[in-house]
């Protein structure tokens, strides 16, 4: 059975509207996780943030701070949107100015509003405060999001929709830094699931993204470090990504691909080491690289 998301109607830059209709959107369904179950009414509680799904592609791009959980069933909270006019605090290019959703740095908490709608809810957001009573919000180590594969300084409010609406999938490998900007692994997708992907931990691969780029990122996408014992032909190790947030392009199942070995002859992968060896390899690797990033160590 398919899961519904309903997308609050707002523009980038205008106030949104005071409880509003969400439009209603179906959603495929995962191959092992149960997002759903994260974002249910009693996984909301007072001075977090959540991401809400846009009006424009249906992705996680709106932040609601909710001041406080009202009740539970019916579900009523009294929230403030995040909202920003500006986007200085990574360059001068006019992104906010022209019409594009901001999904981090520094945000402005708006009025009291109420939210009635739990289905507009993507996840809960990890936040700090900034200077002057903002939010700051950043894509952290571990998570995954998405990249606008397209994007490029030159966008502006006549860049089409068919060159917007692009992505390609990234785990974080640290957190942003003023300076040094921030460092992602593309994520490939996975033979024979919808919602499976692998990091790419080639070295080469890695990319590093500079304050002055840190548009590029269009949202986070809510992830599951699979454990391989979801279900018997669950990999382990690999991360299963939240289609409430992941692009319909990217949810289309691939039927060959070298990118996960087939089993053979009774549990050899291509006449040699089982699956488990290589979703342990995987595991392991994806720990060893985060780690690296960490201190400072290059890959080879």
């Amino acid at each position: 059975m398919k899961g519904v998301k309903k997308a609050v109607n707002a523009s980038a830059n205008d106030a949104y509207q005071e409880d509003p209709v969400p439009e209603s959107m179906n959603v495929p369904d995962p191959d092992f996780h149960n997002f759903d179950q994260d974002r249910t009414e009693n996984c909301f509680g007072d001075n977090e943030v959540w991401a809400a799904y846009d009006a424009d592609d249906g992705m996680p791009r709106f932040y609601a701070l909710i001041n406080k959980v009202l009740s539970r069933e019916p579900f009523k909270v009294r929230l403030s949107w995040l909202n920003s006019k500006t986007n200085s605090e990574f360059g001068p290019m006019e992104w906010v100015a022209s019409g594009f959703y901001k999904t981090c740095g520094e945000f402005r908490i708006g009025r009291y509003e109420t939210g009635k709608s739990v289905n507009s809810f993507s996840h809960k957001v990890q936040w700090s405060k900034g200077p002057r009573g903002s939010v700051q919000i950043f894509p952290k180590k571990g998570d995954v999001w998405a990249l606008y594969r397209n994007w490029s300084p030159d966008w502006n409010e006549n860049t089409p929709d068919d060159v917007i609406h692009k992505y390609d999938m990234v785990l974080v490998l640290d957190d942003y830094n003023e300076e040094q900007g921030i460092s992602v692994v593309p994520l490939i997708k996975v033979a024979g699931f919808k919602t499976v992907f692998r990091p790419d931990l080639n070295s080469e691969k890695v990319i590093r993204i500079t304050r002055e780029e840190m548009f590029r990122f269009s949202h986070q996408v809510p992830s599951h470090l699979l454990t391989g014992e979801e279900a018997q032909n669950a990999p382990k190790g690999y991360q299963e990504l939240d289609p409430a947030a992941t692009p319909l392009e990217l949810l289309q199942t691939l039927t060959e691909t070298n990118e996960v070995p087939s089993i053979q002859n009774g549990g050899e992968v291509n006449g040699g080491s089982s699956q488990n060896v290589q979703e342990t390899k995987t595991s392991e690797t994806t720990d060893r690289i985060l780690k690296s990033r960490e201190e400072g160590i290059v890959e080879s």
